[in-house]
């Protein structure tokens, strides 16, 4: 997971092995899915719906993008609390 500008992105891996960024926010819905990369072969892979319209497929599970989903919203809680401390800090050492 990366930051930028403080929006996170997970990093997700596509059907071609590449790193995929992307920022969580725009998830509309995953739906678990298999493809055909040859003849009688069989991969799982996640199809994901996103609000621009745009569909990712990529081989992480659901429960493996929620659980960065989760992640991402963790450290974005933690930078706001660290940040809130700081001010709450500093106007009591003004008052």
């Amino acid at each position: 997971m990366t930051q930028n500008n403080m929006v996170n992105f997970i990093t997700l891996t596509d059907l071609d092995s590449n790193p995929v960024e992307l920022n969580p926010a725009f998830i509309v819905l995953m739906r678990r899915d298999t493809y055909n990369p040859e003849d009688n072969v069989e991969m799982p892979m996640t199809k994901i719906y996103l609000s621009t319209n745009y569909n990712l497929f990529v081989i992480e599970t659901p429960e493996e993008i929620a659980q960065k989903q989760m992640d991402t919203v963790a450290k974005i809680m933690e930078s706001v609390m660290s940040i809130t401390t700081d001010i709450v800090n500093r106007l009591d050492e003004e008052i």
